[in-house]
């Protein structure tokens, strides 16, 4: 089993969530700590995952709307688990910056309402399927505020 069908089935599934999409990442820049870390938890692979869940009310009739999310899961070194860490709803996603839309590049950035990630795919075409599933998600389950999709190819856009 490869590793993403292993994170939708093992951090997922068990929630009823369903997960629409993933990109193994690394970051661009290294991560400010104001403290000497000890005792870190060794290497680790990082992912980038899109979910979404659906809930029913008590009628069958009457269902609230899907929510979507992305969640950050890592796989430590040594370890076959994966582990769920930080998670935001797709509506805090103010803006997808995909660095330069005249070449295919890995890199890209993911602007929240309280925080800022610079990544790097492991490539530009697992990072553009992961942006096409992203745009499309937010124009399928967003109404209000929808992302700004920034720097993008025209081929996530659906151009």
């Amino acid at each position: 089993m490869n590793a993403k069908s292993a994170i939708s089935k093992e951090i997922f599934a068990p929630h009823d969530e369903r997960m629409l999409g993933a990109v193994q990442v690394k970051r661009r820049t290294k991560k400010k700590i104001p403290f000497l870390a000890t005792g870190g938890q060794g290497e680790y692979l990082t992912y980038i995952c899109l979910s979404v869940i659906w809930f029913f009310m008590c009628s069958v009739t009457n269902k609230k709307p899907p929510q979507a999310s992305i969640t950050k899961v890592k796989q430590f070194e040594g370890s076959t688990s994966f582990v769920r860490r930080t998670q935001w709803m797709l509506e805090q996603l103010r803006q997808v910056n995909g660095i330069d839309p005249n070449r295919d590049s890995p890199e890209f950035d993911l602007l929240f309402e309280n925080a800022f990630d610079q990544w790097v795919a492991n490539t530009a075409s697992e990072k553009c399927t992961f942006f096409q599933v992203l745009h499309h998600t937010c124009q399928r389950y967003l109404t209000d505020k929808k992302p700004e999709f920034i720097n993008c190819q025209s081929k996530i856009m659906g151009g």
